[in-house]
């Protein structure tokens, strides 16, 4: 008895992790279609071609090209586990997450989510979508200073830009040079906006200072 139910767990197993190796063929498929081709042109028989299953297994697992899409570029950023008290290794942490995601995977999810957007108004709706929750809303939170939504923005923007023109257009002087050294002079332009240093008082003595205290 205990023989039999071993073998029909087993039996019952292996079918779930077909499913599941059949399951991620076919997202790392949907990925590279939709990063070489956008959302408009990627077609769900495509992508079944690309993962070497046929239509219907797409349909199972995902139903819509649209659900499949969105599944394709959902993507989380752990800022709650990146922010620490020190602002520089703040900075430094939320740079080399951004920066390693898309060296790690050139069709990661926020890559074919960015490529997609530049041809497709839905991709760039779920892009605005995506980076406003993901990103400026989390990493607003956590700034102490005017304008923290904007300052948010800013620095999402130019990590963006960055992480661009290094992984996907691959510029010269950017995807040549070393992580390192692209964080030693980018970081102190993020910690402006992240974290900026407190704004000095007066000095004593200065007329700022000598009106305060006359109380003019």
């Amino acid at each position: 008895m205990n023989a039999g139910g071993a073998d029909a767990d087993a039996t019952d197993a292996e079918p779930e992790r077909k499913g599941q190796r059949t399951r991620r063929r076919i997202m790392e498929a949907a990925r590279r279609k939709f990063a070489e081709v956008g959302y408009e042109r990627a077609t769900i028989r495509a992508i079944a071609a690309e993962a070497g299953v046929d239509k219907a297994s797409v349909i199972q697992y995902y139903g819509t090209k649209r659900a499949l899409f969105r599944e394709a570029v959902r993507w989380h950023v752990p800022i709650e586990e990146l922010t620490t008290p020190d602002p520089a290794r703040t900075v430094d942490n939320y740079l080399r997450a951004m920066l390693g995601s898309w060296a790690a995977d050139p069709d990661s999810p926020m890559a074919v989510l960015l490529r997609t957007s530049m041809t497709s108004e839905e991709a760039a709706e779920l892009l605005r979508r995506h980076v406003t929750e993901e990103t400026v809303e989390r990493v607003a939170a956590g700034i102490d200073a005017p304008d923290a939504r904007l300052r948010a923005a800013l620095s999402g923007a130019m990590m963006f830009g960055i992480a661009t023109q290094r992984y996907l257009l691959r510029m010269p002087d950017l995807a040549e040079a070393r992580l390192d050294d692209v964080l030693r002079l980018a970081a102190p332009l993020f910690r402006t906006l992240i974290a900026p240093e407190p704004e000095a008082g007066p000095g004593p003595g200065t007329p700022a200072a000598s009106e305060a205290a006359s109380g003019s």
